[in-house]
């Protein structure tokens, strides 16, 4: 009964529109980082990303969306906000706004975009695993058989890469696994609302990077490089932040995750098509044998049960879901 009224919904409705619009976004950013690492240096463009992220929370503030607070206390995290929510938000804040972020830029300086992307898939793994280990997500065969291929090809490209003199695959490893460790923190977040989230990860990330960006030499980029960099952050670190929280709060951490995975495959895509890099049939085997693990981890996602979410305070988010 209940598999013939899911059926019988349309397409659009059956579609996880958040996650997948989160990892578009996401996926941009990639290929259009890759000329500014020649640009900026490595600190100040991750202070410029996530300055931008700030005008990220803009399109949030759209009715529709269904993500405004309900006070203008909830900007400030007052009331019912709890100490384990605060100490998470700062760990995401650290993990995710600032460690992570650097390590891919300091990736992408001497590696393709696409191969980058592509190694970013790690991030499927991570998640996964991590929401298994310390969280207690069940896994299911489908998601082992997942897990395995994605590390199968991330191995085989990292491996054949590095043996055509690129060099820097580890450290689109290390970001991968913090961006994983920040999106299971949060699940500890998703009761909060996410513009908030956004507002506070985007200014707390700056401010941390802005005196590391100091210490590391004066900045020289032009007005436009500053605009473009601030741009990127807008719209690969802020609302793609805002929409992948709206879609946590929607279908759960590990089922946003999975759908998040595709993000790789939009940015390599994009670096191919942009930068004009090359392709090899090394490259063609792992984009495709990746392609297919995240495909499986998504089918594995569906087998599962309906994960239980943190319900939200706000109304108008409950009514859009």
């Amino acid at each position: 009964m209940n598999t013939d009224r899911k059926r019988d919904r349309p397409l659009l409705a059956r579609i996880p529109v958040w996650s997948l619009c989160a990892a578009f976004l996401f996926g941009l950013s990639t290929p259009f980082s890759k000329p500014l690492t020649a640009l900026v240096p490595p600190v100040w463009l991750a202070t410029l990303f996530y300055g931008g992220s700030l005008f990220g929370i803009l399109p949030g503030l759209i009715p529709r969306m269904g993500l405004l607070p309900e006070s203008r206390k909830e900007f400030w995290l007052a009331g019912e906000t709890t100490p384990k929510e605060k100490s998470a938000l700062f760990a995401s804040i650290v993990l995710g706004g600032v460690l992570a972020p650097l390590a891919l830029i300091k990736g992408l300086t001497n590696y393709p975009a696409s191969r980058g992307s592509l190694l970013m898939n790690a991030e499927s793994l991570f998640t996964v695993l991590i929401a298994t280990l310390l969280f207690g997500e069940k896994i299911n065969r489908w998601m082992l058989a997942g897990v395995v291929l994605v590390s199968t090809g991330c191995g085989v490209l990292s491996f054949t890469e590095t043996k055509n003199s690129y060099q820097g695959s580890e450290f689109f490893f290390l970001a991968a696994f913090l961006w994983a460790l920040d999106t299971n923190i949060l699940r500890a977040l998703s009761r909060l609302n996410p513009l908030v989230v956004t507002l506070w990860k985007g200014a707390g990330s700056t401010l941390l990077l802005f005196p590391l960006a100091m210490r590391s030499g004066p900045f020289s980029g032009s007005p436009e490089t500053i605009l473009e960099s601030l741009l990127v952050g807008a719209i690969g670190y802020g609302f793609s932040l805002v929409v992948f929280l709206r879609s946590i709060r929607t279908i759960g951490v590990v089922r946003t995750g999975a759908w998040f995975g595709f993000s790789p495959f939009i940015g390599a895509a994009l670096s191919l098509l942009f930068l004009g890099e090359p392709v090899s049939m090394t490259f063609v085997l792992s984009a495709g044998l990746l392609f297919l693990a995240v495909s499986i981890l998504h089918k594995g996602e569906n087998q599962r049960e309906k994960p239980t979410l943190i319900p939200s305070e706000n109304p108008s988010v409950d009514s859009f879901q």
